[in-house]
């Protein structure tokens, strides 16, 4: 048996990917590959890292957490979506890198599975979009967080996703990674289906490409937050009726562009080196990428 963890991003296609699969579970099963309840799995995970911390038993911790993911039934495969391995949506950025201790979260991982085969997938975006998206949503819970606050002290321009890659693989090159970008993925969400979960028919998944990233545009967050420091919502049903009429009147789409905090030269020095780093990312060791297919 191996295990495959999709790490995120957030705000990366990562909900629609596992809404999909949860409609092809009877597919999935047929061909012996095990898609754990989410909430579920992402408990039983938190609870393996916190002993592995606290330096218990790691054969105690491997058997309860397959015992929980797999219901004790015999499977070749374990797949399973969990972008908050990686961090949190309210920070997704550090100073310099993304999600910065996505290191040694992969290396407790590791320590969990007790020498079971694993493969990380990584879906990767524009940080000039996914920055303002990841913002925008992490508004849901508390608009306490300007954007100007959230972005504080980042190097935007030295966000480099390729270095996201390397310290998932630990600094080495033994943790095998594939990737692909969220902009391809509304033409490519099967061939990242079968790579994910390397079922031998992607054409038998049930699905389609529904809209992804819905919620608020970072315009709306913006001035939602903003109305929000005048106006605070004294019950949590209140904040919920301000979120629903802005997100409604300021809706999100994919590749927006809107930014009021920085320069649009700004924006497009992170496009470009987005697409430098892709470059870079495609000829990483123990990185397979996932490509639209180019018909001549």
């Amino acid at each position: 048996m191996d295990i495959r963890l999709h790490i995120g991003a957030h705000r990366s296609g990562t909900q629609h990917l596992r809404k999909m699969l949860e409609g092809n579970r009877d597919l999935l099963e047929e061909q012996g590959i095990c898609l754990p309840d989410a909430a579920f799995a992402e408990r039983a995970f938190a609870k393996a890292l916190s002993a592995v911390r606290e330096e218990q038993s790691i054969d105690t911790i491997n058997a309860e957490l397959l015992s929980k993911l797999t219901g004790d039934k015999e499977y070749r495969r374990i797949v399973l979506i969990d972008p908050n391995i990686s961090g949190t949506l309210t920070r997704p950025v550090g100073k310099e890198y993304f999600y910065p201790r996505i290191g040694n979260t992969v290396s407790r991982i590791k320590a969990t599975m007790d020498g079971l085969p694993m493969r990380l997938f990584i879906s990767v975006r524009n940080p000039a979009t996914f920055i303002p998206s990841c913002y925008a949503e992490s508004l849901k819970t508390s608009a306490d967080v300007s954007f100007e606050q959230f972005i504080e002290e980042t190097n935007l321009q030295g966000l480099r996703w390729s270095d996201f890659l390397h310290r998932a693989q630990m600094k080495g090159e033994e943790m095998p990674v594939t990737s692909w970008r969220f902009e391809d993925y509304p033409t490519i969400w099967r061939d990242v289906a079968q790579a994910f979960t390397g079922i031998a028919n992607k054409e038998a998944l049930v699905g389609d490409i529904a809209p992804i990233n819905q919620g608020i545009s970072l315009r709306g967050a913006i001035l939602m937050q903003s109305y929000l420091q005048d106006h605070p919502a004294k019950v949590s049903a209140d904040f919920d009726r301000v979120r629903q009429a802005f997100e409604q009147k300021f809706p999100s789409v994919a590749d927006e562009v809107y930014n009021p905090t920085w320069p649009e030269e700004l924006t497009m020095g992170m496009t470009e080196n987005y697409e430098d780093d892709w470059y870079y990312i495609e000829r990483m060791e123990n990185v397979q990428t996932v490509q639209p297919q180019t018909y001549l």
